[in-house]
């Protein structure tokens, strides 16, 4: 007999099933019944909080906005937003002035083959 390598997985699988969590068809109706008698007491409370702010604020405001100074800075920041990006999308021309253009002050090409022509001959 002999002993080779031996490979142990040490893998380990945390299962989900709770006892305590199972539940039978007839704890499922009280649960169910339970639930939907938490859920209209919650709805009914929210339309209480509703009415009770309509009241104090009026029907079209909901109490949490934003003061007219703020408002008005969060406008001049969303146009000044807005500028920048559309200024960064056009592309970038230089303004044509109508003046007349000036004279060059290196030489032409021209000029420049006169020059090496009196070289040549000078060296000569």
């Amino acid at each position: 007999m002999k002993l080779g390598h031996v490979a142990i997985d040490g893998t380990k699988i945390k299962a989900n099933a709770s006892k305590h969590k199972a539940m039978s068809y007839s704890r499922m109706g009280e649960t169910e019944a339970r639930l939907k008698q938490e859920i209209d007491t919650l709805l009914a409370a929210t339309e209480k909080t509703d009415a009770e702010e309509d009241a104090r604020y009026g029907k079209d405001r909901c109490g949490d906005e934003l003061p007219v100074e703020l408002q008005r800075r969060e406008s001049r920041l969303q146009k000044i937003s807005e500028a920048m990006r559309l200024w960064n999308r056009k592309p970038k021309k230089r303004p044509r002035s109508n003046a007349p253009r000036q004279s060059r002050s290196w030489p032409s090409a021209k000029e420049k083959s006169g020059v090496r022509a009196r070289r040549i001959v000078a060296a000569s």
